[in-house]
This record gives structure tokens, C-alpha cells and sequence, in this order.
């Protein structure tokens, strides 16, 4: 009993060295509060993201009743992301009704490595009162390591991790210990926010020809983060048809394997065997003896737009260099809008396959396009893009570079393979690598680049770039 007042009263007093150090109470004094004005309990959503606001685990919420204070911490650790090396900022909002013993409203830990510190701030419920802001560095820290409140550390992330599970103000980075009611009632937050540094990754989806020993027929990237999950919608290339139709699961990792995607070129189209619009050709189908039928009607045959030479071929990939619209129809209009797709770095750029051509009422060429950037909330669709060369071009090359240079640019490199269709890899050229090109070589819908020792890499834009860089 004695021991365990002995610990309460050590995690008390380290509080009281947060207070002291990061400002993470306010003022200092202490309040008498009536019991009717005391919560009995209190309810506490946690959220984990990244700085990019993307969501590494779903919410979590645990509820504090004060006659009963055996809650845990809620686990805020993430696969793939060390917190000593990736935590960015933790901020607690808390409920001004609530406060027992502090008047203020949110709090934030904010790790500013180069500066090896972490920022305190405090935002008082009052808007118009001026935050309180602190600094922390590695020496205070290290005092309440000495006084025996929390583990060592050797950078200042891994200083504030074991702080905050040291103080077990709600979450917890190595597991769960148990809450401690008397540190909760000092801070009351009805949220905690878990912000780690973003951390790219990604996949290379490989669409194989099982008819020619698994030749990679076609490529593309499906890029985001440590720990996105999704389904791939495989879409098959022109001229090849799919093995399997079903959505790929997939989680990326910093070591994400490669998905598989099966195909084998198309055969003739097969007739169905169920009810036709023409009666006579049903018939003739069943028929050991066909007769030629006389149309009843002439179908309607609608007049393909000329294109221009610069055109994609139908079946080929596009992407936008600039911010563009999906949309419904030919003619652009705002209430016909379908998605947008804004700006990007180029390694990120929305992709699409041209389905076919059209025109606008006064005459500008728009490219009938499904959208092929899988695991994002606009893949499948289908529409009408601008054709216009300022903002949508060919994925894959169709020249050489000037100086018969290219620099690699996706962040897993390319591979080098001894045939033009992809297969027997040799090696791998990391990011950043500048080859020299023999010649440009045309493969189905794409182009390859064959490098001067004789092996070929892909002419896809988003993983190459012409010139020095």
C-alpha cells in the first residue's frame, strides 16, 4: 500500500517536471473544484496520421470513469515507422469544461530535430490570450532521467517517446501500461493526435504474358505510403486480355513485393449463346448448314474524328504535365465534371488509357480515356479529357534523348533486362543513376531504350528522364 502511494506521488512529481519544463500546465496554481463540478468521467479519441494527413491506424477512443481507473494507454506504435526516428508531433485537445486543474485547451510536443529539441505549446481555451510556447532540449530530459522518471534516451525523438510513456498520459508507444487516473485528471483531453514524419512507398504492378514464358508485356507504379492498404483493379493491356479479373490486395512497405498480373494476347471474340437481336443469325449459329441473312436494317456506323499525328493511339497511355478535369461528355462544362486531378510532381502524375476520340462542338479533340491510377478513389473511371499537348502527353517516349542521356528517377530505380519485352533481368540502376542510350526501340504500345551495353530499360517517363538531372 505504502509502495504504491510511493509510486503515485513519483508520477505526480513528474508531471509537476513537465509543467515546469515543457509549460504543459498553465499557471501553476492549483484550483479547488467542488465535487459536483469534477467529471466522473471522460471520454478520449486517439488518431494516428502522417504529416500528410494520411491515416496510419484507425481511430481509437478509451473512456476514464474516476471510480474505476484500470484503463490503458492506447497502443499508438505503427508498423514500419520507429518512433525514435520518425515521430513528428503529439498534441492533446482538451474539453474547458472538463478542467479540474488546468484552463487550457490544446496542447503540442513538436519534435524539431535539426535543432535536437521539441517545442511545447500551449493554446489557452481563450482565443484571444497568446500561446505559451517552451523549448526542451536534450539536457532536460536527461535530468529526469536521472531522477529515475523515464528510460534513457540517445536522440531527442527516442527523449520525448519515453517521456510520453513514462508519463502515461493516455497513449503508449511500447504497449499498453496501465493509466494512471491521477496523472489523467491533470490534462482531461477529449483527443489525442499521433503525427508521424511521411514515409513513401511503393509497388511495381507487372502485367505477364503466361503464353511467352511470363514476358512483362506492360508496368506501372502504384506509389503512396508505409502502411497503405488497397486493392489493384487490374485493367488489361491493349491487344492482351486478363487470366483473372480480380482485385490484387495490397499493403506497401519499404519492401513491398511486386504484383503479378497474369494475361495472354486475345483471341477472336466468342459469340454468345443466349438470346440475339437478329433472329436468322441465332439460328445460323446452331445451323450445320448456314445461309447468308438479308439484313433487315444497315447499322448506324458513326464517323471516327480524324486526329491529328501527335495523337495517342488508342490503347496507349497518357498522362496529365498540368492540373486537368475528368468529364462526362465531350464538351467541357463545370456540371459535367467527373474528377480533378491537380498539379503533381511529376513521378506522381495521373495516368490514363486512351479508349477512343472525340470532338467538341467546335471542333477540339478530347481523348476518351479510363483512369489507371490504382489505389486512388478515381481508378476505373471513365471520361473525356483534353487532348491538348500542354497538358496531356504520351507516359512512354517516343524519341531520343539529345544527348543520348537519361537519369533514372523513380525511388526503387529501373531494371535492366537482356530482351526488349522485359525479361532475363540483369541488374538494377538506383535512383539518381545517368545512362547512356544505343537507341529508342518500340514494344506493343510503350518503348524501350536500349543501353549501349545491349540491355533494355522502360521509356516510361515517370521512372526515366532525359538528360543529365
Amino acid at each position: 500500500m505504502i509502495r504504491n502511494q510511493i509510486i503515485k506521488r513519483i508520477m505526480m512529481a513528474c508531471f509537476a517536471c513537465l509543467a515546469t519544463v515543457l509549460v504543459f500546465l498553465v499557471g501553476g496554481q492549483s484550483h479547488d473544484v467542488q465535487a459536483d463540478d469534477t467529471p466522473t468521467e471522460i471520454t478520449t479519441k486517439v488518431y494516428v496520421v502522417d504529416t500528410k494527413g494520411n491515416q496510419l491506424k484507425a481511430p481509437e477512443q478509451f473512456t476514464i470513469v474516476v471510480a474505476n481507473p484500470n484503463a490503458n494507454c492506447v497502443n499508438v506504435s505503427v508498423p514500419g515507422y520507429d518512433p525514435a526516428k520518425t515521430l513528428h508531433s503529439v498534441k492533446f485537445i482538451t474539453d474547458p469544461t472538463f478542467q479540474a486543474y488546468t484552463n487550457t485547451s490544446s496542447k503540442t510536443f513538436l519534435l524539431d530535430t535539426p535543432n535536437n529539441r521539441v517545442i511545447g505549446t500551449i493554446q489557452p481555451s481563450n482565443p484571444n490570450d497568446p500561446p505559451q510556447i517552451s523549448y526542451q532540449y536534450m539536457d532536460g530530459f536527461q535530468s529526469l532521467v536521472d531522477k529515475g522518471f523515464m528510460k534513457s534516451f540517445s536522440t531527442i525523438s527516442e527523449a520525448l517517446v519515453n517521456f510520453l510513456d513514462a508519463t502515461k498520459a493516455g497513449i503508449a508507444f511500447d504497449g499498453t501500461p496501465p493509466l494512471d487516473i491521477n496523472m489523467y485528471g491533470q490534462i482531461t483531453p477529449t483527443s489525442i493526435t499521433v503525427t508521424y514524419q511521411y514515409q513513401p512507398a511503393s509497388a511495381t504492378v507487372n502485367y505477364v504474358n503466361d503464353n511467352a514464358n511470363g514476358a512483362i508485356v506492360y508496368s506501372e507504379p502504384i506509389d503512396g505510403f508505409v502502411g497503405k492498404t488497397g486493392e489493384y483493379t487490374p485493367v488489361a493491356p491493349a491487344g492482351y486480355q486478363l487470366v483473372d479479373p480480380k482485385p490484387i490486395a495490397y499493403t506497401l512497405t519499404k519492401d513491398t513485393d511486386n504484383l503479378t498480373v497474369h494475361v495472354v494476347p486475345k483471341t477472336a471474340p466468342v459469340v454468345p449463346s443466349g438470346p440475339s437481336d437478329n433472329p436468322v443469325l441465332a439460328k445460323q449459329e446452331s445451323s450445320t448448314t448456314p445461309t447468308v441473312p438479308t439484313p433487315s436494317k444497315q447499322p448506324t456506323v458513326t464517323e471516327q474524328p480524324s486526329v491529328p499525328n501527335y495523337a495517342a493511339v488508342k490503347g496507349a497511355a497518357v498522362y496529365a504535365t498540368k492540373g486537368i478535369y475528368l468529364y462526362k461528355t465531350s464538351n467541357f462544362k463545370n456540371s459535367q465534371r467527373i474528377a480533378k486531378y491537380p498539379k503533381v510532381k511529376r513521378v506522381s502524375r495521373p495516368m490514363f488509357v486512351v479508349v477512343d476520340y472525340a470532338r467538341s462542338t467546335n471542333g477540339a479533340l478530347r481523348y476518351k480515356v479510363r483512369d489507371v491510377n490504382h489505389g486512388s478513389k478515381t481508378a476505373g473511371k471513365v471520361g473525356y479529357i483534353t487532348a491538348n499537348r500542354k497538358y496531356v502527353v504520351p507516359v512512354y517516349y517516343q524519341s531520343m534523348p539529345k544527348n543520348n542521356k537519361i537519369t533514372v528517377i523513380n525511388k526503387k530505380g529501373v531494371n535492366a533486362y537482356k530482351r526488349v519485352n522485359l525479361t532475363n533481368k540483369v541488374t538494377n540502376y538506383k535512383k539518381g543513376t545517368h545512362l547512356t542510350i544505343k537507341k529508342i526501340v518500340k514494344h506493343n504500345l510503350t518503348t524501350r531504350y536500349q543501353l549501349v551495353n545491349g540491355n533494355y530499360i522502360t521509356g516510361n517517363k515517370k521512372l526515366v528522364i532525359q538528360g543529365n538531372y
